[in-house]
């Protein structure tokens, strides 16, 4: 079984809470151990589309990571916490004034482009082979350089109160939405935070087609595709028979095609992903 599920993270849960999960479901229905893993993670207090790859699929983890993402999140003002989430301490405290829907909104145009972001203290961004969380959790300031990612749009969706507001973000990989929020509220004056996120989509995952883990337990296709439905959206590449023990041992084909994953055919048969890169095409992912 190989491929991807677009599961529903649940808010209190890791993602690595419900890789363990799917990895239980599958071991059970299909009676041998398969590899799982998710394809970004989600913070615990954060919901939404949560990618989990299954067996040969796993090694796509590198061309999801770069995907576009889509966010809905709910940035507070008035006070900053030490995590950036709803979780954390109060670090610092404004009253807030009056501000307009329109000021709010040049706010957020102005995040739009490639910018410079600090993570937050508490992520699992790795310093020396470190993750930040672990060394601010022993007390140790993890010492966090800037980060250039991509806002590709921002957009306000709703005023829920004086001070908080919702609004739709689509971004790059690697985009720290907590950071955002900070930001966003020092743009405005204010010490900020993340109350709420939703992840509505990852790269070409939509939460419309999103499951939750129960319909998973109650048929392991639920919110399955499999890599062969992955590939029909990628270009495809043909070889004759007489290529595939060259390619089953590991030889790189020469193609004068462009850059990039492509669905490799053998004798009209699926056999798995490649990925081509300056002329040449290895298998990332087979189906067998």
């Amino acid at each position: 079984m190989n491929g991807f599920y677009n599961v529903i993270k649940p808010i209190g849960k890791s993602s690595s809470d419900l890789v363990v999960k799917i990895r239980g479901i599958l071991t059970k229905e299909l009676g041998r151990k398969v590899k799982v893993g998710h394809l970004g993670t989600l913070d615990p207090l954060a919901t939404g589309v949560l990618g989990v790859a299954v067996g040969s699929a796993t090694k796509l983890f590198d061309y999801f990571l770069t995907k576009r993402k889509t966010y809905v999140a709910t940035c507070t003002l008035g006070k900053e916490t030490d995590t950036l989430d709803s979780a954390g301490e109060i670090i610092a405290e404004k009253e807030v004034g009056t501000l307009s829907d329109e000021a709010i909104g040049m706010a957020l145009s102005s995040f739009v482009g490639t910018i410079e972001q600090i993570p937050p203290r508490y992520s699992a961004k790795s310093i020396g082979g470190v993750r930040a969380y672990r060394l601010a959790l022993k007390g140790v300031e993890p010492e966090l350089k800037p980060c250039s990612v991509t806002i590709f749009s921002m957009q306000l969706l709703e005023r829920i109160t004086e001070n908080s507001f919702r609004f739709r973000v689509e971004c790059s990989g690697g985009t720290y939405i907590r950071s955002l929020c900070r930001d966003l509220g020092r743009a405005l004056g204010y010490p900020a935070y993340m109350s709420a996120l939703e992840r509505v989509k990852n790269g070409n995952m939509d939460i419309r087609d999103a499951v939750e883990l129960d319909a998973i337990r109650q048929d392991i296709r639920s919110g399955f595709t499999s890599l062969k439905e992955f590939g029909a959206s990628l270009k495809r590449s043909d070889f004759s028979e007489k290529f595939r023990k060259a390619i089953e041992n590991g030889v790189k084909q020469e193609t004068k095609e462009a850059d990039g994953l492509t669905a490799v055919y053998i004798e009209d048969g699926f056999y798995g992903i490649g990925e081509i890169k300056d002329g040449v095409m290895k298998i990332i992912a087979r189906e067998i």
